[in-house]
């Protein structure tokens, strides 16, 4: 049994990787930010504690560390799925602050995580963060999230030196488009045709994030350090292009 720390067990992702891990038998401290009702239905496990924290500050985060010190535990991984990404546009005041607020969350709250639990992270332990497939691209209108994903990327090879002296490995996954509430929004025939691109012909779904990431907490994946893997069926091996070329040459 492992002791892990799930930061966005509220979220789409973040709940299920919970319930995957705790099928494994291990106890899994979840946290919420506005949310704690989408932890409710994890609550009936004996092994699942709920726990509040803001990504955006670092008072939050101590508190959390607090919590889990007054209780004698020391953490074999911290497994942050938390993210937001809203959509800028033409009000200069608003995509300011969107563009703060998604750099806080998605980008600093991690570089907060690894300093604030680094002592307290059990040799050999693992830590991972989740970036996007976004961050391999330019957005118009989704600057500050593909930013900050950018950032995670380059994060996780600068925590896996920062973190080297407890052999604790720091590795990234960026899923695709994965099917939870935060895109639902895009609709159904969006999604479709999004489905249609990739070569597997279906979108992520957040099992598929949890179970990468049950490997990642596993011996299995000792000696895989510092890396960023790709979790996307698939499509981002084809440029978007070449699928107009070859509507043209039929």
């Amino acid at each position: 049994m492992k002791n892990i720390l799930l930061v966005g067990a509220s979220g789409g992702i973040g709940n299920k990787v919970a319930h995957v891990l705790l099928e494994k038998g291990h106890s899994v401290f979840g946290t919420y930010f506005q949310h704690p009702e989408h932890t409710k239905n994890l609550e009936k496990e004996k092994l699942f504690t709920p726990q509040h924290l803001d990504l955006q500050g670092t008072e939050s985060i101590k508190k959390v560390l607090d919590h889990l010190e007054k209780k004698g535990i020391k953490l074999d991984a911290l497994i942050n799925c938390a993210g937001i990404v809203e959509h800028e546009g033409d009000n200069l005041k608003k995509d300011l602050e969107i563009w703060n607020k998604t750099i806080a969350v998605n980008l600093s709250g991690n570089f907060y995580l690894a300093k604030i639990f680094k002592n307290n992270l059990n040799k050999n332990g693992r830590f991972i963060m989740i970036s996007s497939t976004d961050s391999y691209y330019g957005g118009a209108i989704i600057a500050s999230y593909a930013a900050s994903k950018s950032g995670v990327n380059s994060l996780t090879k600068s925590l896996s030196l920062l973190l080297s002296d407890k052999k604790i490995r720091v590795n990234s996954i960026a899923p695709g488009w994965v099917m939870t509430p935060m895109v639902e929004s895009n609709g159904d025939e969006f999604f479709k045709k999004v489905a249609d691109i990739n070569p597997l012909k279906r979108n992520a779904k957040p099992l598929d994030v949890a179970n990468l990431i049950n490997f990642l907490i596993s011996p299995e994946s000792d000696y895989l350090n510092g890396q960023v893997i790709a979790l996307e069926g698939g499509y981002t091996t084809q440029d978007p292009t070449l699928l107009l070329e070859e509507e043209v040459q039929e």
